[in-house]
């Protein structure tokens, strides 16, 4: 996924940020009002997947009070011998105390809201985490991605940036330890994302390390059992709610056989829509066990897509929730990201 904005959808980034922010407060106290109808976790009846693309903790989060992120005490050093920590990145010229560099804001009300892609694939990503050493971040992207991109690496957001997922953490719970299942792009996340494996014997059409240019290659070629097998198999319903406009690479199954030869797993997995059927779906109280939903690619938060937009989709998730009371009383909602995107991270 590299596609860029048009000029439009970027000069529409500014107006969108504003009206989102003025509608934030009042969403979140509505979800806040209808208390959970659960007294423990067997009790909830509904559960919503919402995955989104590309970003990592400190990227996001780091600048968050009371969470692991650039306020960690118990941070990494640096094995140069400089008495830094990782949150100085060793190898960039002309940096900070001896050619490092520190993580920096991108300001979204000035230039920093949509940011070229930096690259997040299987070699890059290993020599940014370096064995576990974690300072390989400005190095690798420099090789990989140049002078001018290499750096938006160490780039972070802050609460004026992202407002609603700061307003979320402030109300509900936010986990500071989360990372990709794998160490590298879209499709082998999404992969772990929807069946925890990548088959490394490469048995059964694995293994899968990097991300398909096309996608369609790809289909009807992986044989393992995934989740909604599993969940199925149960009798546990489910669906996922993917981008009306076609498979852009976020759902996955589509790479299965049997997703291409049993009518009601392709049913429930390619024909269910967002927002249009999950709306309906969440209205109707007709809402599935477990649900994916999978935004478009413009309203992904891949770079170089604004964030303001996928903070739209996760308000309107919630909000499409909250609007039904009986359902949200009894539904736990995750939203996270398929992986880091090559964004630095400490952890």
């Amino acid at each position: 996924m590299g596609e860029g904005l048009t000029r439009r959808q970027a000069l529409q980034v500014g107006a969108a940020a504003g009206a989102s922010a003025m509608a934030w407060g009042p969403l979140i106290s509505r979800a806040l009002a209808n208390p959970p109808n659960c007294g423990s976790l067997k009790d909830i009846q509904h559960v919503v997947i919402l995955i989104q693309e590309n970003r990592s903790f400190d990227h996001y989060f780091g600048s968050h009070f009371g969470v692991t992120g650039f306020a960690d005490a118990s941070v990494l050093p640096l094995s140069d011998g400089s008495g830094l920590s990782i949150f100085a990145q060793p190898g960039y010229p002309g940096g900070f105390d001896g050619d490092h560099l520190y993580p920096f804001h991108f300001d979204s009300f000035k230039n920093g809201e949509c940011t070229n892609d930096i690259n997040h694939s299987w070699g890059p990503q290993h020599t940014y985490w370096d064995s576990g050493k974690l300072d390989g971040f400005v190095t690798g992207h420099l090789a990989a991605d140049g002078s001018a991109n290499g750096p938006l690496t160490m780039g972070y957001y802050t609460r004026k940036d992202l407002s609603f997922y700061y307003a979320l953490a402030d109300a509900f719970t936010i986990c500071d330890h989360y990372f990709c299942s794998v160490i590298g792009p879209t499709d082998p996340n999404r992969l772990y994302s929807m069946s925890a494996w990548l088959d490394p014997a490469g048995t059964q059409g694995g293994p899968i390390l990097s991300t398909s240019s096309t996608r369609v290659e790809r289909f009807g070629t992986l044989s393992w059992t995934t989740y909604p097998e599993q969940l199925q198999a149960r009798g546990i319903s489910w669906k996922v709610y993917g981008n009306p406009d076609g498979n852009y690479g976020d759902n996955v199954l589509p790479y299965f056989k049997q997703y291409q030869t049993s009518p009601v797993l392709n049913a429930n997995a390619l024909a269910p829509t967002y927002p249009a059927q999950f709306h309906a779906d969440v209205a109707a109280g007709t809402l599935p066990q477990v649900s994916w939903v999978l935004a478009n690619l413009i309203d992904s938060e891949h770079p170089p897509a604004p964030s303001i937009y996928g903070e739209s989709v996760a308000a309107d998730v919630l909000n499409t929730l909250v609007s039904n009371p009986s359902v949200w009383s009894k539904t736990a909602l995750f939203i996270t990201h398929d992986e880091n995107g090559g964004f630095f991270d400490h952890v």
